[in-house]
């Protein structure tokens, strides 16, 4: 038994009347112990717990994130490296519509905009699918060390971060998330995490309440110029084509978000999205579908795939608005520049 990890866990889990939120630094060092396994099993799950009964406050969540940033070993940024866009979804997938993050990632790196994933796969309690079980699907070795993806990033513009190769502090407690069966704070400091520090992040979202802690948590961080939030399909960036899209915009000295709608029939792109099975072929038929996608066919996903990128786009400056950006998104599958990166990254 850790005495100092219990002290964290009497102190957040005392209930209403005595307990008592963690300051930044404590935060992160019980976080620190958290990764590093510096505690039982039993301390850690009671912390976790009673950390999500008792929500995470901006400050205990900048101090998770200072955690993260000091223990993980992502790909840098090298000089020449375009400034990226950084997809942030949430780390348990999705099980019940299609992903399309990977053919937006390849077709807005492709039009020379550099992207960011970062993620996991088998992640609890979900245990959806990921952009990277798409990426492996595809070929693409994800495990690729931090050296080699900031290498292939300043050449290529595309790149990730994800915990079992670049954080496998935080991918050894999937087994422990998985028997508490709750996402612990730990899953929204996931998506706030920028694991390169630097561009644009767009994260996904569902609850407004995850809103008010992003922005509250830039203000106590302090590093973050900017971000784009989208309550997408299952909490993800992958824009809906059946329901608007609400929004945010933030950007330091804002004292609150800027809201925005985005609907995909406004731009002639209106349709059911595309459900899952269940009938364990999923993953494969997805894979099948991205693959057919890039190579300019006319799939479930292309609509989606479009629609994605143009916003991405859009987002990160690279075009001035999203009906400009959908003939570029669609000439980067027509015309196999999205297909072509795929082959570049093998």
């Amino acid at each position: 038994m850790s005495s100092a990890f219990r002290q964290y866990v009497m102190k957040i889990g005392s209930g209403r009347l005595t307990g008592r939120d963690l300051s930044r630094e404590e935060s992160c060092r019980a976080m620190q112990m958290l990764l590093c396994q510096d505690a039982t099993p039993a301390q850690m799950g009671a912390f976790l717990i009673a950390h999500r009964i008792k929500r995470p406050t901006p400050e205990e969540l900048a101090g998770i994130l200072d955690a993260f940033d000091a223990l993980a070993r992502p790909l840098v940024l090298l000089p020449g490296a375009p400034s990226p866009v950084v997809l942030s979804s949430p780390y348990d997938g999705q099980d019940r519509l299609a992903v399309v993050t990977p053919l937006t990632a390849l077709i807005v790196s492709a039009l020379g905009q550099g992207v960011i994933l970062h993620g996991s796969s088998a992640m609890p309690p979900k245990h959806g699918h990921t952009s990277f079980d798409i990426l492996m699907g595809l070929g693409i070795d994800i495990g690729r060390d931090a050296a080699t993806l900031s290498e292939q990033y300043r050449a290529l513009g595309l790149g990730w971060v994800v915990l079992s190769a670049h954080f496998p502090e935080a991918y050894a407690l999937q087994p422990l998330r998985d028997e508490l069966g709750k996402r612990p704070p730990l899953a929204t400091a996931e998506l706030l995490w920028n694991p390169v520090g630097a561009g644009l992040p767009i994260l996904g979202y569902t609850h407004r309440e995850t809103v008010n802690l992003a922005v509250a948590t830039a203000a106590v961080r302090g590093d973050r110029e900017a971000f784009t939030m989208v309550r997408g399909v299952q909490g993800s960036v992958n824009c809906t084509l059946f329901h608007p899209n609400l929004g945010q915009r933030w950007m330091r000295g804002w004292t609150a978000p800027e809201e925005f709608r985005l609907v995909a029939s406004d731009f002639g792109l209106g349709a059911d999205d595309c459900p899952l099975v269940g009938d364990g072929n999923d993953l494969e038929r997805q894979i099948t579908w991205t693959r057919a996608t890039l190579e300019g066919k006319d799939t479930p996903l292309r609509r989606a795939a479009i629609f994605n990128a143009a916003f991405v786009l859009a987002e990160a400056g690279a075009t001035p608005s999203i009906a400009e950006a959908i003939p570029q998104a669609t000439r980067a599958l027509d015309d196999g520049l999205a297909l072509r990166l795929l082959e570049k990254l093998h």
